[in-house]
């Protein structure tokens, strides 16, 4: 991926990678970005990592069938 976080590019790519990550690969992700954002609340990269463990969420819930992701 070539996108700064900003351009709306990044968010559809971004998406596009989780579909071709393993689950252990987006609960990992999903955790790190978790665990990054209770570590250092005040890191402008929050909102970036906040997305990151949303788009790894949606996939895995899309992939388990659950909610409006599928």
């Amino acid at each position: 991926m070539q996108y700064t976080y900003d351009q709306h590019q990044w968010h559809s790519e971004y998406q596009k990678l989780c579909r071709s990550r393993d689950l252990a690969a987006l609960y990992h992700v999903q955790r790190d970005c978790h665990e990054a954002m209770i570590a250092n609340p005040s890191n402008p990269k929050c909102s970036q990592y906040a997305d990151e463990a949303l788009y790894c969420a949606q996939e895995i819930c899309r992939r388990k069938g659950l909610g409006r992701y599928k």
